[in-house]
């Protein structure tokens, strides 16, 4: 069964892949053994074979940290990776047909940008957690559309799993997220752009606990 446990706190979302297996790897291991409870992996432009290899590496990471790798969007990899989760977008496959190819205890996430309504539709449909976005102007999606933060407030009186944010947050906004009380904070270059990302996570927990 899926444990909702896991499913709190800074949820990284690893940048896109760099030209250094060793950078890039060293990274994902700093971020993975911080004291995090879920990591998602997301790549882009690079070839089925490194897909792979990070995929089984980082899975191996995760596992010895006790931490759930969730995929975005590659559900065919999946196939062949036990104990991951996925996360799925507007131009991905639907939740139900992912449950149905998945069954009911893989952990499966979906976007729903700024709508309360398409929330409540894949909470039926069988999401493990939803994720608004993006909250502010992002780096990582720079043509992303923000969204009115009191929509976290509305959907917690409705939605009843895990709520996500995610979109231009980092160190400097994160008390001003925390205000709205979200399950997960996802980051992507609030965490990747420093040299030490591991770091930088735990300060932000401490931040988070006062």
């Amino acid at each position: 069964m899926i444990n909702k446990s896991t499913l709190m706190g800074i949820y990284p979302i690893c940048q896109d892949y760099i030209c250094s297996d060793i950078i890039y790897l060293t990274k994902i291991e700093e971020v993975i053994s911080s004291g995090i409870k879920v990591l998602q992996l997301r790549y882009k432009n690079v070839s089925a074979r490194k897909k792979r290899y990070l995929l089984i590496t980082i899975h191996r990471l995760c596992i010895d940290n006790n931490v759930l790798l969730i995929i975005n969007d590659d559900y065919h990899a999946i196939k062949y990776i036990d104990g991951c989760g996925l996360h799925l977008g507007n131009n991905d496959i639907s939740i139900s047909r992912a449950r149905k190819i998945f069954g009911s205890d893989i952990v499966i996430g979906k976007s729903c940008y700024g709508s309360i309504e398409d929330a409540k539709t894949e909470e039926k449909n069988g999401a493990s957690y939803i994720s608004f976005g993006a909250m502010y102007k992002s780096q990582t999606k720079k043509n992303a559309l923000t969204f009115n933060h009191e929509i976290i407030t509305e959907a917690k009186k409705v939605i009843n799993i895990p709520i996500c944010v995610i979109g231009g947050i980092n160190k400097s906004n994160l008390m001003h997220v925390i205000e709205y009380k979200p399950d997960m904070i996802s980051m992507v270059s609030g965490i990747f752009k420093y040299d030490n990302p591991g770091r930088e996570i735990k300060k932000m927990m401490e931040l988070m606990s006062k």
